[in-house]
């Protein structure tokens, strides 16, 4: 029986296991992290001074980088998931997107910090995708290692594509498969990451969201239907 999890229950539920999560007494440090800069922007309205403030981060210069073409809510659910201040959280999200291909190892430990408490989600630790065995200071490292280097793998030999993260599965023997991976608009990346992360499967936790089938089965370019007025 699927175990539905909505995204409210899954953030109480990894917030409440912050305490003990899975593992051993033995923790790792997390990475360290930048403070950023931003902007401020003051809006006045017809009747004069006052209106709202916008805060906006500062816009990036001519060639650099912002983002990685990553797995879908990777960044989001193992990278300084928990932390209680926004700011320094949405600063370690910031330097995730910009860390050259060479620094990605960087996040291998807060990665598997993370893993530690999104293992515990279903009260069974050590079910968890590539989770090891025993509960020692390096069980979560192979599975941070596989998710510290975001990105979204595509065997371009295979016609056939049905499994979201099928590469990585089929590289790490977990489910040996010729699928050309890769992610299909109509794929629940959400509920597929949360159940390796959760459960170690590639189903059972649902996010209770149903996608609608008229966003996400075209087959034509734009592909997604317009949004709604």
């Amino acid at each position: 029986m699927k175990t539905a999890i909505s995204l409210f229950l899954v953030t109480a539920l990894s917030c409440a296991a912050l305490a003990s999560g899975c593992g051993d007494d033995e923790e790792t440090n997390a990475t360290g992290t930048t403070t950023t800069t931003t902007t401020t922007t003051t809006t006045t309205g017809e009747g004069g001074t006052g209106g709202g403030a916008d805060v906006n981060p500062n816009v990036p210069m001519l060639g650099e980088q912002v983002e990685r073409m990553g797995r879908p809510a990777i960044n989001t659910a193992a990278n300084h998931t928990f932390d209680g201040n926004s700011a320094t959280k949405d600063a370690a999200k910031d330097d995730w997107n910009k860390a050259p291909r060479a620094d990605w190892g960087q996040f291998r430990d807060e990665v598997a910090n993370n893993l530690g408490i999104l293992d515990s989600l279903d009260a069974n630790c050590g079910n968890q995708f590539l989770a090891g065995m025993n509960a020692t200071a390096d069980r979560y490292d192979g599975l941070a290692g596989v998710l510290a280097d975001d990105r979204l793998w595509v065997n371009l030999a295979s016609d056939s594509c049905g499994v979201y993260l099928a590469v990585e599965a089929n590289f790490t023997d977990a489910l040996p498969n010729n699928d050309c991976g890769g992610r299909r608009l109509a794929d629940d990346v959400v509920e597929t990451s949360y159940s390796l992360l959760a459960a170690g499967l590639l189903s059972g936790v649902d996010d209770t969201i149903v996608a609608d089938p008229a966003k996400t089965g075209g087959e034509l370019f734009p592909y997604l239907a317009p949004p709604l007025p």
